[in-house]
């Protein structure tokens, strides 16, 4: 399985489960690099997949944030 569709279900998971509540900021690209050991490339792919699903959104200059709960 791609590394960013392995980061994507990790982070999907961690939405699921509350560890990141709705409106929440997700941790920064580069946070999610040195804590995953992922290529900041591999971030950017799964943190596309998200957007695609509208599971996050981004706020241009604060950061990416958990969609609102269905």
């Amino acid at each position: 399985m791609p590394k960013h569709i392995q980061l994507a279900d990790y982070l999907r998971a961690r939405i699921d489960d509350g560890t990141y509540p709705p409106r929440a900021k997700l941790p920064s690209e580069i946070t999610l690099v040195q804590e995953t050991g992922f290529a900041r490339d591999t971030v950017r792919k799964a943190m596309a997949l998200l957007i695609d699903e509208d599971r996050v959104y981004v706020v241009r200059g604060l950061g990416t944030f958990v969609g609102p709960a269905n």
